[in-house]
């Protein structure tokens, strides 16, 4: 039962780290909660995947979004037509990585991960 409680609060932990970096930089599923679920509490890539979608898409996206909309810093029509290319490629992207290994699809996750990285930090330091 006390390991029980133990695990409970580091996932409450990890979702409020998760949460904050959320709403602070505008990211959180795909950058922090799915290494997160897979380093400490190893799920496999795939399954990390979907329940970071389920954990942050209603609640952060929601009131992440209020927030912004509250302070006038939505641009609405960029991002109104955003949204058929992100259904659409969600939905497609979604599909394409139930066709990969779970090594695979680490793999994959950890280069765009680390290619968005190198990228941030490159126009960061040059600018």
């Amino acid at each position: 039962m006390h390991k029980r409680y133990l695990r409970w609060g580091a996932i409450l932990l990890v979702a409020c780290v998760v949460g904050v970096a959320g709403g602070l930089f505008g990211l959180g599923g795909g950058v922090l909660l799915v290494p997160l679920l897979v380093l400490l509490f190893a799920f496999e890539q795939h399954k990390a995947q979907g329940t970071s979608l389920i954990a942050l898409v209603p609640p952060t996206g929601l009131l992440g979004f209020l927030n912004y909309a509250h302070a006038h810093e939505v641009a609405w029509t960029f991002g109104l037509l955003l949204m058929p290319g992100v259904f659409l490629g969600g939905f497609l992207g979604s599909r394409l990585a139930q066709r990969l290994s779970p090594d695979r699809m680490r793999f994959a996750f950890a280069t765009l991960l680390f290619l968005a990285g190198a990228a941030q930090a490159v126009a960061a330091w040059w600018k």
